[in-house]
């Protein structure tokens, strides 16, 4: 399986979980987590498609990960700037998700959640079909 394949298995797979169980926290909590690492493995996908080796990467990942986005598909006006703060606010949710317990997550916020990473995701789909 490569990575947009399993990206594409991962959202399909949590729009069913969500169905079936979006009206629990722990659930809630666990899609916006998957959606944003799918989001993060298609930005490594993207890097390594551009000659970069973010699996090499040991210290700030996730940023680095954001800011090589921005530097190779954004200021190069290949990405649409306003889908590229998809990527950053996803990692948001998933941090408030992750480790902010305290902080409720709602139906609203998986379904932004949900509409952020189908953006992404159709805009790395045009952007792989354009570089090399």
């Amino acid at each position: 399986m490569n990575e947009l394949d399993f990206v594409e298995a991962t959202i399909a797979r949590m729009k069913d979980l969500y169905g079936l169980a979006g009206n629990h926290e722990v659930i809630r909590r666990t899609a916006i987590s998957r959606l944003y690492y799918s989001a993060h493995h298609l930005s490594r996908y993207l890097l390594s498609r551009v000659g970069l080796h973010p699996e090499t990467w040991r210290r700030n990942i996730h940023q680095r990960v954001i800011d090589e986005i921005r530097r190779q598909f954004v200021v190069t006006n290949l990405m649409n700037p306003q889908i590229f703060l998809f990527l950053r606010d996803m990692r948001r949710y998933r941090v408030n998700a992750d480790y902010q317990l305290s902080t409720p997550i709602s139906e609203d916020d998986v379904d932004n959640m949900f509409e952020m990473f189908d953006g992404y995701l159709n805009e790395c789909r045009r952007l792989l079909e354009v570089i090399p």
